[in-house]
């Protein structure tokens, strides 16, 4: 069986499950915010313990790279690549955005990235017309894609006169998840464990640090 463990620390909650060809094993999701660097280690365990496996069973890791959150996508990603270079097991990164379109046949999805500013990818049927990025919705022209349903969690948008359906969740669907992962296991579609680096699609703003007395 190739059995393949999947993180997912790009948003607030901290999602882990284990999969193979048949289906999901087990799966563990901590909605607390921000917790991902408390808990990521005890989920995978506690995964690895449900499906009556270790990590030596692991054929494979698929990790959500994002965009999303800096610091929640470093602690995934570093974890990821720890568990890859000791076991010497491959690495797979996912597009945040292409993984919560993958169920539509067309959609033009949005993640709110800052104020007035969000992450974009338009899918339509097998192909994305537009690939993930970063936009600045000023800018953008909406009205290219006027036909196509709006998926998003950024309710600014609601305000527009667009066809706006809301994200309910960024919890990402495991069995959807699972099949692409098992397709590029198989086709050993990997990514570079030494140079891998998640998908930012923008540039930090440092803040500056508040005096200290």
């Amino acid at each position: 069986m190739n059995n393949i463990l999947f993180i997912d620390t790009a948003f607030a909650h901290t999602q882990v499950f284990i999969a193979n060809e048949k289906g999901v094993l087990s799966q563990l999701i901590n909605e607390n915010t921000n917790e991902q660097s408390l808990t990521l280690n005890t989920l995978i365990q506690d995964c690895l313990n449900n499906s009556n496996l270790t990590l030596k069973d692991i054929n494979a890791i698929a990790v959500d790279a994002g965009p999303g959150s800096y610091t929640g996508l470093r602690v995934g990603l570093g974890v990821a690549k720890g568990i890859c270079f000791s076991l010497d097991i491959p690495i797979m990164l996912f597009n945040k955005l292409e993984l919560l379109a993958y169920p539509y046949q067309q959609i033009l999805l949005v993640l709110k990235a800052r104020n007035g500013e969000g992450f974009a990818i338009v899918k339509q049927y097998d192909e994305n017309i537009m690939e993930a990025q970063h936009i600045f919705y000023d800018n953008f022209d909406w009205m290219s894609y006027h036909n196509i349903p709006i998926l998003t969690d950024d309710e600014s948008l609601s305000d527009q006169d667009l066809n706006i359906k809301a994200l309910e969740s960024h919890i990402l669907e495991a069995t959807s998840w699972n099949q692409q992962a098992q397709e590029r296991l198989k086709a050993k579609q990997f990514d570079d464990i030494a140079y891998s680096n998640p998908y930012y699609l923008k540039s930090a703003y440092p803040t500056t640090p508040k005096n200290r007395i």
